[in-house]
């Protein structure tokens, strides 16, 4: 397989990634519960936190894959 091929499913993945994970609505990144006004939601926060990495996991797959074409373009060139 060669550089292209990988190039252009790191890219496919990251973007898949950043569509799913890489604003989500729904999560407060405080972790407050709109229904109890001094509350905290533990599990919240901490989903807030994975779907932050998932979503910079996905935007240096992107990187990575212009990395890649850059790099073959110049190797064939």
């Amino acid at each position: 397989m060669n550089l292209y091929f990988f190039s252009a499913l790191s890219g496919f993945i990251g973007t898949i990634l950043i569509f799913f994970f890489g604003i989500p609505p729904k999560i407060d990144r405080d972790g407050h519960d709109n229904l109890i006004c001094e509350g905290e939601n533990k599990k919240e926060k901490k989903r807030y936190k994975i779907y932050k990495k998932i979503s910079y996991f996905g935007v240096l797959l992107i990187a990575i894959s212009f990395l890649i074409q850059l790099a073959s373009s110049i190797n064939r060139g």
